[in-house]
């Protein structure tokens, strides 16, 4: 297991590498832990094994109720695994429409592999393949998260809002 209780989101900059799931989990969950204002999630499939934990959950929750200008926005590229395993942060984001938002990619960026996550403007985890969990990041990378945060942005711009997405109304 990797320590990470000495990182702090936008003062640590140090390029942290992890080839563990429960790694790559820890460090997703602890710079989620720290985020104040915003996570941006660009995936796959929202892998179950490292999103879809009663951790991660409580820290999204937490920070989705914290303060009334947080938005979490997650992208998928499929959104099947989601819909029929059940995920605990598409139920989330279900139930706290204003702070989270969850879109499928458009046809045209099918072909991207990696998975990345930002914090705050300031952090980020990529993860280079989704079938296996070497992934780097940084607690604090403005010029890298820049980047990654414009080519979400124009993703999240593209993207769609897919019906098996949205709140089931009775």
């Amino acid at each position: 297991m990797i320590d990470l209780t000495s990182h702090k989101l936008g003062e640590t900059d140090e390029q942290i590498e992890v080839e563990l799931r429960e790694d790559l989990s820890q460090l997703i969950l602890a710079m989620s832990e720290q985020a104040a204002h915003q996570i941006l999630i660009f995936s796959h499939d929202l892998d179950h094994t490292l999103f879809d934990n009663d951790e991660l959950y409580e820290a999204i929750k937490q920070l989705a109720i914290r303060n009334q200008r947080t938005h979490i926005h997650i992208i998928v590229q499929d959104a099947k695994p989601m819909t029929k395993k059940g995920h605990r942060l598409l139920k989330l984001a279900r139930r706290i429409t204003s702070h989270m938002q969850v879109k499928v990619t458009a046809k045209e960026h099918e072909d991207i592999i990696e998975t990345f996550v930002i914090f705050d403007d300031r952090g980020y985890i990529i993860q280079n393949h989704p079938e296996r969990f070497e992934a780097y990041g940084n607690f604090y990378d403005p010029l890298k998260t820049r980047q990654l945060t414009e080519q979400f942005d124009d993703l999240w711009n593209r993207g769609v809002i897919d019906s098996s997405l949205r709140r089931l109304s009775l």
